[in-house]
């Protein structure tokens, strides 16, 4: 049982899947059947938890649930086998519904708390190269950048920034905000997000995200609020506003 799986499924039942993760992520389910066993026991869980925050009957649901995938997934083995092996692969079967059940209503309960900024904060990486004549100080901050080195993208950004180029002052908000100096970047994010530029929706959603991440949680609200459905960021904005 990998997280990484429990990450993928969560998109996959929220459309966020691209259009070759989906065709990957349909192949196995039709051909693993692992795979597809424990998919069936994350999507019945998400059902009951969800239930749990509009209808408050966690207890209940989550009580079904747990009934329903015991009788499913649970069955009775070949009569022709032996005794002891039918005991002994039952019991298997048994420890590992069971400990899927428990990892995933970990997961489930640890990520249906309050949002927290990891869980949002997956940053397109910096393409300045393509633009530039591969001047070095561009080659190093982007690397700098997309290796989660932000106090030196930020040395090599702010080395590169003028007010005509919004992408760099842009990225040089997010490497605040990765930096906790709030302040420096939501002065950004809002001169941004006041503009016009194709950058504008971005810094609303980054400006959310500083807001989340300072615990700021009605004023993470209100800025999701602003970002248009035609916005990029609109999906990522009303699962967060889900969560919130």
């Amino acid at each position: 049982m990998k997280k990484e799986n429990y990450i993928t499924f969560d998109k996959y039942l929220n459309n966020e899947l691209s259009n070759l993760e989906l065709i990957t992520f349909e192949e196995q389910l039709n051909s693993d059947a692992d795979f597809k066993q424990e998919f069936e026991i994350y999507k019945a869980l998400e059902t009951s938890l969800s239930s749990k925050y509009e209808n408050e009957e966690k207890e209940k649901a989550l009580r079904n649930t747990l009934s329903n995938l015991g009788s499913k997934y649970i069955k009775p083995e070949n009569s022709t086998k032996k005794k002891g092996e039918i005991i002994s692969l039952l019991n298997y079967k048994q420890y590992m519904v069971a400990a899927s059940i428990a990892l995933l209503i970990g997961f489930f309960l640890f990520n249906n708390g309050e949002p927290v900024y990891g869980d949002f904060s997956n940053h397109n990486s910096l393409e300045l190269v393509v633009r530039s004549d591969n001047n070095e100080t561009v080659i190093r901050a982007q690397e700098a950048f997309n290796s989660k080195n932000y106090k030196e993208a930020l040395t090599y950004l702010t080395q590169l920034s003028n007010s005509n180029d919004i992408e760099i002052e842009l990225y040089k908000g997010i490497c605040y905000l990765e930096l906790n100096s709030y302040a420096d970047a939501d002065i950004i994010f809002d001169e941004i997000s006041n503009g016009n530029s194709a950058f504008k929706n971005n810094a609303s959603w980054y400006k959310a995200l500083s807001m989340l991440k300072q615990e700021q949680f009605e004023a993470c609200k209100y800025v999701l609020q602003t970002i248009p459905e035609s916005a990029d960021e609109y999906k990522q904005a009303k699962k967060l506003l889900r969560k919130l």
